[in-house]
């Protein structure tokens, strides 16, 4: 529908407010970027009853009714011709400027003057129209100006008025107009939204914003660019919405693009002469007088944006600017910021899908079951583009489901000719260097790493270019014909169909077997060999040994990419190459950027191998012996992989590769000594020689740059020899060493060292100690090795570390220093980071360190079958697992068993299964544990309102007994909760914990763990059962011998929420039975119960909100708890206080850091006294 010329009609008689107040009106009106329109504005010498169409074209008459307004015929003829068209299209607003409206309404009437004018004869009949036309109008919402205390007040409310009004005019006419917008865009709104808020759209906002409008072809950019144009149009003096640039600037050149520009932007300048040689300077005052909202769509060359928008200095504060295109580098340095368009996600895919393929004047639907699988296809295909979208649905609205169903297959091939069209607008336009990068990488390289590809693909990198050269493959990502994500590339499967189709149309790049082998044979007389690109040949796809002859690859002098493999096989050593060369081969490829060949058949390269542009060099499970005779030219190697070539003996042809950076000897049984010349290699970060068995030893160099060193089973190596200071990685496991060297500590970038099942290793140097950066210690199966030094505090980054099968007498001092204190002293930077502990199978340890319960940081401590193992003290407060499996001599544990802190850590699991020798204290430290934990987790959970967070804490144990404070006991495996209405309702209920003693005389261990659980069984109102489970404890696949205690403790919400879920989908509630059942059992990985687990007693214990939960008593009974010990005054503050902690809880920095605010208070306390005495 088309916008009238002027919006608002102003109705006035000039005697009573030309000279004032109209005046104030009409500034504020230009300043509110409305349109109006006075008589002052007519061209002389034409008839005044234009003032009545003029009336005609607007949205608002504002009637400003004035002393003398009666007076004038033409006020009341635009008094009468407003008052007849009143309605959905033209809204009055009277305007009582210093008059009554009551005045107005009842005594008003013709004035003297034009009675003498219209004559006797009119006058009774003239009296009556107006009469109920200022009765009309009065009716209408008007404005007082007695109301306001100035004009200028007046005038501003008149304006936001009549702005509001505009506004509703314009949403009421969009909304029952029968033509469908282009924004029937599905999930317009919110990138609307978005983009408003990079453009700063906000009311009053007077900052000047440009922003970049981006996306494939089809996204929607231009739609929802066109949307924000109209909404926000009537807020700017000026507006252009410029479209398509590219088509304009084709057919009549750049500089057309600035006439136009300009000549729209100042198009109310009557006398101002615009031609295709003026520019933004010459009119750059008369530009600056309203703000712009311009959008630029379709921008496709720098230098369309250059001639519209010039130097930027005639762009006024307040304006917004929106490019629209499919090139991010366009607009680099421009623009104040992007919004790239996503795609439509699957439901509004979906709707948009249904939308546009209802055959609507046939009445049809896609309700169908069959249809509606159909349409999901359908929606997969488009991947969220929605002119594909339309496209498809143009094709396919009032067909049946057989021809969706042939459409959807012709699709798999090729796109279908519309989509194509619009695709191959952003092809069409790449330079020919970046169709080849994108045809490369749909063919070969799609989902591949990014830095790889790129190495391959682009055309500078080994074409002698200068290093700033912008990347073929940034270009694509930038024109949003690929996609980096992840570190991968990645393509829009339109695209890749599209690009897959136009590749086999050129023969340049083959993937086809049988035409791939035709080729070789020199059987294919259609292609030209010397235009071929690559060659991706799949062995799983050649039925036979296949010969082929010497010059099979000759005068394939363009050939970039050679990949022979096997994607059958996994496990590469399993493929067969079934490509045999009788009289030898030759390579003559001088363009080869990279070459794999799985099994490669020959002991080396031929002799005309150049590797001067080779970039990937892969010979996996090869003949090759070495790689050829003499040097070659390998500057530009990155990358080499010639694992488990059990005859390679020499690698001396790769020491000329400056720019090697990972080199993969893995399993090359036969090299036995690194050569000196390998630190020439200036740029490699990875050497992998794992399963290397006859190397013995590493020459002594400095390779600067290597980080990742791989010896692991090198299983004669006796002696490791520092090669690179900047070591981050060492994998030295399965070796034959001994010891390692002082020279070690020369390591100190070391974050990973791995030692594991060096069988030989009798003992560690002290430094170890003193590495500041490692991380992660693995000394797992080292049975010789017999002590580890305690932790430095340099050695504080330290986070896992793994002892187990070791033969370690004493564990080593974990704290770096003397005293919690000391390091709360140091802050929060000086704590120990030590998440993980492993002690597993140490047959000489009797105890831990007493200080491991300071180590707030460890969750998980393994001490499996520590057979000698007969104590162990209070534990961190964070701790995530506890195993203690199978340690026959244990016979204590700390009170409390860990330090009672409510903490982020809610999953907390302590196993002392098949630990015969724990007294009773110890278990009732555990039960006493397990019991108030319960209740403080409870209390956080409900009091902030945590309930959604699942928690659960157990424990196991050897024993027949269900507790005592458990309050419902039974034998057998089933007991009954009653009242079960009143527990339903109840609000203080806040978690059930849940106790059962397990039987295992006849369990067999099993591969994979089994749960215990208990299920709560009640009955529907249709008889049905309603069954729901939660976690007891957790067998893992281990042998148990005797009856184990299992306790678990789980939220009230969690339970809540399961019968919820379980009556949403039984579409019922429960019956008048008021009970339920709790049946225990084991069960298996599958779910299935594990029979010969018999569940001797079980019990459970409804968990209550406390009154007053610091009136939980938490003292300690035993002398035998560690410092600090529970009650003391020093720690207190930390244990007794969780009404305070729980406000931590979500945050668990922060409870960090409080924690360490009350021990340094506390400390500094003590420091003071200490010094007064």
């Amino acid at each position: 529908m088309a916008l009238p010329k002027h919006q608002v009609f102003i109705s006035f008689r000039g005697e009573d407010v030309r000279k004032g107040f109209l005046s104030f009106l009409e500034d504020e009106l230009t300043r509110g970027c409305v349109k109006y329109y006075v008589d002052h504005r007519e061209m002389k010498g034409e008839a005044l009853d234009i003032l009545l169409q003029r009336i005609e074209e607007s949205r608002i008459v504002l009637v400003i009714l004035s002393k003398n307004y009666m007076d004038s015929k033409w006020c009341i003829k635009e008094l009468l011709k407003t008052c007849e068209k009143i309605g959905p299209r033209l809204k009055a607003i009277p305007i009582f400027y210093n008059v009554i409206v009551e005045d107005v309404k009842n005594n008003w009437k013709v004035g003297e003057q034009v009675r003498a004018e219209e004559g006797e004869a009119i006058e009774e009949e003239r009296e009556k129209q107006v009469k109920q036309a200022l009765m009309t109008l009065t009716r209408q919402t008007g404005m007082r100006s007695a109301e306001f205390r100035t004009d200028f007040e007046f005038v501003k409310e008149i304006v936001k008025e009549v702005k509001k009004v505009l506004t509703s005019i314009e949403e009421k006419e969009k909304s029952s107009s029968n033509i469908t917008p282009i924004a029937k865009l599905f999930g317009i709104t919110q990138r609307q939204q978005k983009l408003q808020e990079k453009l700063k759209f906000e009311k009053d906002n007077e900052e000047t914003r440009i922003v970049g409008v981006l996306g494939m072809a089809g996204i929607g950019k231009t739609t929802l660019v066109e949307k924000l144009f109209e909404d926000g149009k009537y807020e700017f003096h000026r507006k252009m919405f410029f479209k398509d640039i590219h088509k304009t600037s084709t057919c009549n050149g750049t500089i057309s693009l600035r006439f136009k520009l300009l000549k729209t932007l100042l198009k109310s300048k009557k006398n101002l002469l615009i031609t295709e040689e003026t520019t933004h300077e010459s009119v750059e005052k008369d530009l600056l007088e309203g703000k712009v909202l311009l959008v630029l769509d379709n921008v496709s060359d720098k230098k369309q944006l250059e001639s519209l928008l010039g130097n930027r200095k005639w762009i006024k504060e307040g304006s917004k600017i929106v490019i629209v295109t499919s090139d991010k580098a366009l607009v680099e340095g421009l623009v104040d910021d992007i919004y790239v368009v996503p795609g439509l996600n699957e439901r509004e895919g979906l709707e948009c899908f249904r939308h546009h393929a209802i055959c609507e004047n046939r009445g049809k639907s896609i309700v169908e079951e069959n249809l509606t699988k159909l349409s999901r296809e359908f929606v997969d295909y488009a991947r969220g583009n929605p002119l594909t979208l339309k496209v498809l649905c143009s094709e396919l609205r009032g067909k049946d489901s057989a021809h969706w169903e042939s459409m959807l297959r012709r699709l798999a091939q090729s796109p279908s000719q519309n989509i194509q069209y619009v695709l191959n607008v952003s092809y069409d336009g790449l330079i020919q260097q970046q169709k080849d990068a994108f045809l490369d990488v749909t063919c070969f390289f799609r989902s591949e790493n990014h830095n790889f590809v790129t190495a391959l693909v682009d055309s500078s990198c080994n074409d002698g270019e200068p290093k700033n050269v912008r990347s073929d493959i940034k270009d694509l990502a930038d024109k949003f014909l690929i996609e980096i994500s992840g570190g991968r590339v990645e393509m829009h499967g339109l695209l890749y169909t599209l690009g897959k189709k136009l590749a086999s149309q050129q023969h340049q790049r083959l993937w086809n077997c049988q035409e791939i082998i035709k080729v070789l044979k020199k059987k294919q007389a259609k292609i030209n060999v010397k235009d071929i690109r690559g060659i991706f040949l799949d062995m799983s796809e050649v039925v036979k040994m296949t010969p082929l002859g010497k010059d099979a690859f000759l005068g394939m002098y363009n050939l970039r990419y050679l990949k022979i493999y096997n994607s059958c096989f996994p496990r590469e050593y399993e493929a067969d190459c079934k490509l045999n060369f009788p009289d030898g081969l030759d390579l003559p490829l001088k363009e080869i950027r990279y070459l794999d060949w799985l099994k490669f058949p020959k002991e080396e390269l031929p002799q005309d191998f150049n590797p001067k542009n080779l970039i990937d060099l892969k010979l996996p499970y090869s003949k090759i012996k070495h790689l050829w005779d003499g040097v070659k030219d390998t500057t530009n190697l990155m990358w080499a992989d010639l694992s488990h070539s059990i005859d390679l003996c020499d690698i001396s042809g790769l020491l000329g590769a400056q720019n090697l950076q990972r080199l993969n000897l893995e399993g090359c049984t036969e090299l036995k000594i690194l050569p000196e010349g390998l630190q020439n290699m200036a740029s490699l970060v990875v050497l992998n020689m794992r399963g290397c068995t006859n190397l013995v030893s590493l020459a002594e160099m400095n390779m600067k740059s290597l980080k990742t060193l791989i010896l692991s089973n090198c299983s004669n190596l006796e002696k490791f020899q520092v090669i690179s200071e900047n070591l981050e990685a060492l994998y030295l496991d399965g070796t034959a060493l001994k010891g390692l060297t002082p020279s070690t500590i020369k390591l100190q970038k070391l974050v990973l060292l791995n030692l594991k099942d060096c069988k030989m290793l009798e003992s560690v140097p002290n430094c170890l100690g003193k590495m500041k950066a490692l991380q992660e210690v693995i000394l797992s199966g080292c049975l010789k090795l017999k002590s580890f030094p305690d932790l430095e505090e340099s050695m504080r980054r330290l986070r896992i570390l793994l002892l187990d099968g070791t033969s370690i007498e004493q564990v080593p001092k974990l704290l770096p220093y003397s005293g919690v204190f000391e390091w709360l002293h140091r802050g929060v930077k000086g704590m120990p980071l030590l998440r993980h502990l492993c002690l597993r199978g140490n047959n000489t340890i009797q105890s831990l360190h007493p200080h491991i319960g300071q180590l707030y940081l460890l969750k998980c401590i393994d001490l499996k079958y520590c057979t000698k193992l007969k104590s162990i003290p209070t534990l961190p407060p964070n701790l995530q697992c506890l195993d203690a499996h199978g340690c026959e001599s244990l016979i204590t544990v700390g009170n409390p068993l860990a330090f009672l802190i409510l903490t982020d850590q809610i999953h907390s699991t302590f196993i002392f299964s098949n630990c015969h020798k724990l007294d009773e204290v110890a278990k009732s430290s555990i039960i006493s544990y397990i019991q108030k934990k319960s209740q403080l987790m409870s209390h956080a959970l409900d009091r902030y309102n945590l309930g959604s967070m699942e928690s659960f804490i157990g424990a196991c144990f050897p024993g027949c007994e269900i507790p005592a404070w458990f309050s419902h006991q039974t034998y057998g495996s089933k007991i009954v909760l009653t009242e079960l209405r009143k527990h339903w309702n109840n609000n203080k209920i806040t978690g059930v914990a849940l106790c059962a003693v397990i039987s295992f005389t006849n369990y067999k261990e099993r591969s994979h763990p089994s749960l215990v659980t208990c299920t709560c069984e009640f009955k529907n109102e249709d008889g049905s059962l309603k069954r729901f489970s939660c976690t007891v404890g957790v067998i893992k696949p281990q042998k148990l011998q005797s009856d184990h205690v299992f306790i678990g403790y789980t939220s009230w919400y969690q339970i809540k929420k399961q019968k919820e879920q379980e009556d949403d989908k039984k579409g019922c509630s429960s019956s008048d039975d008021d009970k339920a059942y709790l049946r225990f059992e084991v069960t298996d990985s599958t779910g299935e119960v594990v029979k010969k687990c018999q569940v001797l007693q079980c019990g459970f214990s409804l968990v209550y909100e406390a009154d007053e939960i610091d009136g939980v008593s938490w003292e300690v009974n035993s002398s035998e708890a560690t410092e600090p010990r529970m009650g003391d005054e020093r720690t207190s503050g930390l244990l007794i206080g969780t009404n305070n902690l729980c406000e931590y809880m979500k945050k668990p920095l922060q409870l960090m850091c409080f924690v360490v605010s009350i021990y340094v208070g506390v400390a500094f306390v003590l420091g003071k006294r200490n010094r007064k005495r």
